[in-house]
């Protein structure tokens, strides 16, 4: 089989710039940014090669997309946050301001307080790693259902083919 390595990186791509800065608020949407980086991966991996993949491959570069794609999301935002744009702080304001009429007290409270903390980068990357295990799920399916719907040279091989091809 061909190598994945650039359809990956481009949908990696695709899932960094859909996580980075206030753009990452499109991640709200069922992790919307990651599942499109995932399929754009899928997509240029089997119409540049004109092929048809396994669902378990595409889930598997869609994963591998969502992990590079924040790291490369993590570090971007970091070094925003670093020059004073702060889009995390964006979304609390948006939370707050969107859902605070339906929340108690004492969570309005809680999120009013992340405002007003300092931005501590220990806690921002343990919520980084936590992110990227949540964000391989959501490429995982990204990858299968790209894998479902972007086939190309006929229908999807059995293992027994993708055994032969070895």
């Amino acid at each position: 089989m061909p190598d994945t390595k650039q359809s990956i990186l481009l949908g990696a791509l695709v899932t960094a710039i859909l996580s980075a800065s206030y753009l990452s608020l499109i991640n709200m949407l069922c992790c919307f940014g990651v599942i499109a980086g995932a399929l754009v991966a899928v997509w240029h991996y089997t119409d540049t090669n004109e092929l048809t993949i396994m669902t378990g491959k595409g889930a598997g570069m869609g994963a591998l997309v969502a992990i590079i794609g924040g790291l490369f999301a993590l570090v971007i935002n970091l070094a925003l946050i670093q020059m004073g744009i702060r889009h995390d702080l964006a979304m609390v304001e948006f939370m707050v301001s969107s859902f605070g009429d339906s929340l108690p007290p004492e969570q309005i409270e809680g999120m009013e307080a992340q405002l007003d903390a300092p931005f501590n980068v220990g806690l921002y990357l343990l919520n980084g790693l936590f992110g990227l295990f949540v964000s391989a799920i959501f490429g995982a399916g990204g990858g299968a259902i790209g894998a479902k719907v972007f086939k190309k040279g006929g229908d999807e091989p059995t293992e027994l083919d993708v055994i032969e091809q070895l």
